[in-house]
């Protein structure tokens, strides 16, 4: 059996629920697998059927409404938010010294396919959802993305021979990396594999459907009895998928599946709003690639602020990496790892341009049928409309790690550190991006929407930028940061009437140099750069730790064996950069229990809590029951 998933933790991707599918490490299940056998060629088959549902048990918190973060928590009254239906096989063949392994995984969520939402009933303030004006359904991408699809996830040859009496493995396909020692937390030494955050979602997920495997070549030679070399070339860049805009827990209405549309809310705007149609009739405004402003609301000042575009994706090329894995007999057989990956980023910036959009003529004498206070704010109005919005994916992010493992009596103790000299870090938040463009119009600064100046000289301040009709605004600056972890694996062995139990403890940090994290905006003010909580800022130093147990009972009746496990993940000082890990006083903790019978049959049940950090916690009132049932043959 394919083993590269040996380790039990999937990497933090958002919250405590990225680390649930470790919670158990004790009480993994190991299936009877279908072997066969035909002369030289050997295999075996494994398959594994789930049910699972999911349950909100927290009401909507008011106050968690941003009106382009909100669809998830306004499509969701108390009560199943998720029923799924996952099949997930794996083939492996092996003639000789080859091989070949297949992975894929299928899967249907009645709740998304089959119901519609309940935005409707949550919708105060009055706000078009992304699927505007069919708010009380998931949009056709929310629906294929998170309402059901067909995975081919791992799909590789592979060989072993000697060579010069030194060992060789190769492997040629889809695959995934498993580099450096942390467990619980992204951004560390094992940055190669994006994370599909829709199949995380899933009840009952395990961490081999939830890293999406690259397309690549590698190696691993034993240079010396202590001394082994890795390497991987990749040749097709992916993406890490988000949360489609409206599930359960999205958090983004603009950059993920099903987001086509930003909004905003401005009231010094509302009051000329019932002029802007009169003005799009007399063909004043609209002189762009979408034309006049699609949605206006002077009743809440509620406008379209821009367009989501197509991305700005990554090069497939010039990603790679290199690994060196060094066993110091002398030190209690502790194996060091020195890593370097060159990759491009996984995890998105905002983008920004105006394509096509031509500005409005001022010199237009139908203008003078409208205030002159009030042309501006017209003219801002039609910008908003005709902006782009974009997700930018920066490449050649370098990335230099070195990591530890040893025993200490029954612990395992490991750490790393992961130093990057040029990663890329959110300047502003997308609301403030969108607040600068629509205020400076609205007031007569910006010349963005002034169709009488040429498209360099149509310019405004945002971000701490100049943003002028004929280029781009990349919101991100590149800094030097590193990551580190250091934690145990505690086997206690037969304790507190389990027959094993065993205990994970891992403190990570983040720590960011090479900038004042500070802009100068379009005021004079002084800003700090975003940080990943809600209306946060983003500091140099983060840290958080999260701690696990479990145990298990063997044979409590009938050949079942029982597993409870509790999670518990703290952020407890500082705010990491806006696609980072901590978000200053975030906690989260999971209880739950496991059965399983003759190691086929598995059943789970926990319930899992969010709090802390105030306002700043998005994901502060999705406190869920999970429960699932698995049959693998």
């Amino acid at each position: 059996m394919d083993n590269k998933y040996k380790k039990a933790g999937a990497p933090g991707l958002i919250g405590l629920q990225t680390i649930v599918g470790i919670s158990a490490i004790a009480a993994s299940i190991n299936a009877h697998a279908f072997t066969f056998n035909a002369g030289e060629v050997t295999g075996s088959l494994d398959t594994t059927l789930s049910y699972g549902q999911l349950w909100r048990v927290q009401a909507q918190d008011k106050d968690n409404n941003d009106i382009n973060e909100n669809d998830g928590n306004r499509s969701f009254d108390t009560g199943l938010v998720s029923e799924v239906y996952k099949v997930t096989s794996e083939l492996q063949a092996n003639y000789q010294n080859y091989g070949v392994f297949v992975r894929g995984s299928a899967f249907y969520d009645s709740q998304i396919m089959d119901h519609r939402t309940d935005y409707n009933s949550n919708n105060d303030p009055n706000q078009p959802s992304q699927n505007y004006p069919d708010n009380s359904s998931f949009s056709y991408d929310t629906r294929h993305s998170a309402g059901r699809d067909a995975t081919l996830l791992d799909a590789y040859v592979f060989g072993s021979w000697d060579v010069a009496d030194k060992p060789l493995t190769a492997r040629l396909g889809r695959q995934v990396f498993n580099w450096g020692e942390g467990l619980f937390y992204r951004g560390g030494v094992n940055t190669s594999n994006p994370v599909d955050a829709t199949k995380y979602r899933l009840p009952g997920s395990e961490i081999k459907e939830i890293l999406i495997p690259l397309e690549a070549f590698s190696f691993s030679l034993g240079l010396t009895d202590q001394l082994s070399m890795e390497a991987y070339y990749q040749w097709n860049w992916r993406e890490t998928t988000v949360d489609p805009v409206g599930t359960y827990f999205s958090q983004t209405d603009l950059f993920a599946d099903g987001g086509n549309t930003a909004y905003g809310t401005a009231d010094s705007l509302a009051p000329v709003m019932p002029f802007y149609g009169t003005a799009a009739a007399l063909g004043l405004v609209g002189n762009g690639p979408f034309g006049a402003n699609p949605y206006l609301d002077p009743s809440t000042g509620t406008l379209k602020v821009s367009n989501i575009g197509s991305d700005i994706n990554a090069r497939d090329d010039g990603q790679f990496g290199v690994a060196f894995r060094y066993v110091a007999e002398s030190l209690n057989d502790t194996e060091f790892g020195f890593y370097f990956v060159n990759y491009h980023a996984t995890e998105p910036q905002l983008a920004v341009d105006f394509g096509t959009y031509q500005g409005v003529d001022y010199t237009n004498p139908f203008w003078g049928a409208f205030p002159a206070a009030a042309r501006p704010a017209l003219a801002s109005i039609d910008a908003a409309g005709n902006a782009i919005a974009r997700r930018e994916y920066p490449e050649d992010i370098r990335m230099y790690g070195l990591s530890f493992s040893t025993m200490l009596g029954d612990a395992s103790v490991f750490g790393e550190v992961a130093y990057r000299p040029n990663l890329p870090v959110a300047i502003a938040s997308s609301d403030q991006v969108v607040a600068d463009i629509i205020t400076q119009g609205a007031s007569g600064v910006s010349q963005l929407a002034n169709g009488a100046v040429n498209a360099s000289q149509a310019c405004t301040l945002v971000a701490g930028q100049n943003l002028c009709r004929d280029n781009v605004l990349h919101n991100y600056q590149r800094v030097e940061a590193f990551n580190t972890s250091l934690g145990t694996i505690y086997n206690f062995g037969p304790a507190l009437t389990f027959d094993s139990l065993i205990g994970v403890a891992e403190v990570a940090s983040e720590h960011v140099r090479g900038t004042s994290l500070t802009y100068t905006a379009w005021d004079g003010t002084t800003r700090d750069f975003v940080g990943s909580g809600r209306d946060t800022f983003m500091d140099r130093d983060a840290y958080g730790y999260t701690l696990t147990a479990g145990g298990t009972w063997n044979n409590v009746f009938a050949g079942v064996n029982l597993s409870p496990f509790v999670v518990f993940k703290n952020d407890f000082k500082g705010t990491s950069n806006q696609t980072g890990r901590f978000n200053e006083g975030a906690k989260a903790h999971t209880l739950g229990i496991k059965a399983s019978y003759l190691n086929s049959l598995q059943g789970e049940l926990q319930y899992t809590s969010f709090y802390g950090a105030g306002d700043s916690n998005r994901g502060r009132d999705r406190d869920n029951i999970g429960v699932n049932v698995k049959y693998s043959f």
